[in-house]
Order: structure tokens, then sequence, then C-alpha cells
């Protein structure tokens, strides 16, 4: 009697060893999909406040890029749980801003524009305004008076954006198996670089609003389209 009580103790022990690395690896494994959750929320109001951003401001490049680093700033921003004055926090969040800006500058940030396209800017331009300015502009006024094929012009006044960032995942070993696992199945060269050489993994969000302002042609822009 007293051996068999030992073997069970000892069979136990063994089982547990066994089973505790693959617990870690799902307990770790939830962790990071919570914060990966959390970015990809993050990322879907960023992208519609820089698509909100480029309907207001021409589609312009810059006024994107600074709706998108004001719609993700929330991702960076963390306060503490003791008291923090007003002057304290508006720091915190211009901190959480810079980093944003970085993120963009230093690459992290794919933006795509998907809708208007460049044969709508090369079909659909105010030649006008290009005569004047030099400017490839898709009209926005009076939309309903003017005529083009298919409401090709109704079509090419909703600005529509993709963007992918490369987000840093901070759950230990984890975060190894999650990067190779999606390297091995992913084509696009960006989420690729992203993945092997920046140890990042992309998320991606997409966004939609129709044009306030006319769309001038963003040189570099387009997705292959």
């Amino acid at each position: 009697m007293k051996s068999t009580v030992q073997f069970q103790y000892g069979q136990s022990m063994t089982e547990f060893l066994v089973i505790m690395p693959v617990m870690l690896l799902l307990i770790f494994g939830a962790i990071q999909f919570i914060f990966i959750y959390q970015a990809k929320t993050t990322l879907n109001y960023a992208t519609f406040e820089a698509t909100r951003a480029g309907s207001l401001e021409n589609a312009s490049l810059e006024s994107i890029e600074n709706g998108f680093t004001r719609g993700i700033t929330p991702l960076f921003t963390r306060f503490s749980t003791k008291a923090n004055t007003e002057d304290d926090l508006a720091a915190k969040v211009l901190s959480a801003r810079e980093i944003a800006r970085d993120e963009v500058a230093n690459g992290f940030v794919k933006i795509e524009l998907l809708n208007p396209t460049s044969r709508a800017f090369s079909s659909l331009y105010d030649p006008v305004v290009f005569a004047n300015t030099g400017e490839k502009e898709i009209p926005n006024d009076n939309l309903s008076f003017r005529r083009s094929p298919n409401d090709a012009l109704q079509d090419a006044n909703l600005l529509k954006l993709r963007i992918t960032y490369c987000m840093k995942l901070i759950v230990p070993v984890v975060n190894s198996v999650i990067l190779e696992a999606v390297l091995a199945v992913t084509k696009d060269s960006f989420e690729k670089d992203c993945l092997d050489n920046k140890n990042r993994f992309p998320i991606v969000s997409h966004a939609i609003i129709r044009m306030q302002t006319p769309a001038r042609e963003c040189k570099g822009c387009f997705a292959n389209n």
C-alpha cells in the first residue's frame, strides 16, 4: 500500500510537469491576444480619425497622418493610479502623441489610399483647377448636376483608407510563437518586413467616409489597384 501511494504521488508530479508548460503558453497567449484586441480597437478608431481628417483636407497625406496620430495616441497613454494634476495629464498625453508620431516616422505604419484610385484621378479630375494649379482634383460640389459614366464621380468622392500598424508584442515566449506562425502564412511584403525584421505583429484596419472637400492626387499614396 505504501509503495502504491508513493507511485501515485510521483505520477501526479510528472503529469503536472508535462501540463504546466502548455498551460503557461495558453495563459500567456490569452494575455497577449487581449493586448492585440485592445490595439486593434484603438487602430479602428485611429483609422476612422485619419479618414475623417483626410475628408476635410483634400485627402492630403499630412492631414491623414495627423488624424491617425491623434486617434492612436490612447494606445501609448499610461496613467498611474495616483492623483494627477491637469498639467500632468496634459504632459502625458503630449508624450504619448510624440510616441505615436515616432511610430509613423519610423515606418511602423503603412497608409494606403484605396479610393479614389489613380484611374479616377486620371479620368475625373477638374481641368480648370489643373490648368491653374497643376494639381489633379476631383470635384466635390454640385455632384448631382455633374455627369459622369456609371456615377463614377459619386464613387470617387468616397475616401477609403487601409492602415497597417506593426504593434509590439510584449508577452515573453508566446510573442515569438505568434510571429513565426503568422510569418509562415503572410504574403504581403510590408507585413513580412514587420514580422521578420521589426519583430512586430501587423494589424490592419479599413475606414470609408464621404469627402467633404475636393480630393487632390497624392503621389505614392495609392494601393496597388
